[in-house]
């Protein structure tokens, strides 16, 4: 129980490495506070949860949600920032209008709500971000292009974070996984993505595993500000 009486956020809470790490930090001890677009798959997992957490429904692209979201989980001292999505497609295939929507998404809502958590946790001098980002913010993959862009942005608003709130008590960390076994990929359809997938010869790491690596960064000693953890497929 080493998170018991912390209050954690987690965003994109639904499914995959959200729902993996809301029910990692439930087990810890800490009070979490679920939110997404699915409301059924966040009530149950709020039950899973037990006692105390609550799920708050919405969409993160929506400014008006983000500062209701930033007012109902007043309290949050814990922030994982893992909402996100991607379409894997050529460059040249790829639309203006998903570019947009994955920045929207991925970058622009996730520094949103880091900055109106990030104002109560410096208010209380203390709290801990999570931006959960992936091995593309250092490296760009074929048809992943607008993705590992999206990634490197996120990547630099986590290193800018820390870098402004290490003095208020704030620690900010990065949990950057390779590929994860989620079901991001299975709406993918594009023969040639498919193609270049099918030919990786490693297994995907699990939403379990990242789960892992954001408790091991908010169970760090106090002292300790853990700014980087990569996570990737072992034979990858």
């Amino acid at each position: 129980m080493r998170l018991k009486g912390r209050v954690a956020l987690v965003t994109g809470a639904s499914a995959g490495i959200g729902r993996a790490t809301a029910l990692s930090l439930a087990r810890e001890g800490a009070t979490v506070i679920a939110t997404g677009r699915r409301e059924a798959e966040l009530r149950a997992l709020v039950k899973e949860c037990g006692s105390g957490a609550r799920a708050i429904v919405g969409d993160l692209d929506d400014a008006a949600f983000i500062r209701s979201l930033g007012e109902q989980a007043a309290d949050a001292d814990i922030l994982v920032n893992n909402a996100g999505w991607l379409v894997y497609a050529p460059l040249l295939e790829i639309t203006a209008e998903q570019c947009e929507a994955m920045f929207r998404t991925n970058v622009v809502a996730a520094f949103a709500l880091s900055q109106e958590i990030g104002r109560r946790m410096v208010e209380r001098r203390r709290g801990h971000m999570v931006f959960i980002t992936s091995g593309a913010a250092r490296n760009v993959q074929q048809y992943a292009g607008v993705y590992a862009a999206t990634k490197h942005a996120l990547s630099a608003f986590a290193k800018a974070f820390r870098l402004e709130l290490k003095g208020a008590g704030v620690k900010v960390s990065e949990v950057a996984p390779g590929m994860v076994d989620t079901d991001m990929r299975k709406g993918i359809t594009h023969p040639e993505v498919l193609k270049s997938l099918a030919a990786r010869k490693f297994k995907p790491i699990s939403a379990q595993d990242v789960a892992d690596g954001v408790v091991f960064a908010l169970t760090a000693a106090e002292g300790c500000s853990p700014d980087l953890i990569e996570l990737r497929p072992r034979d990858a």
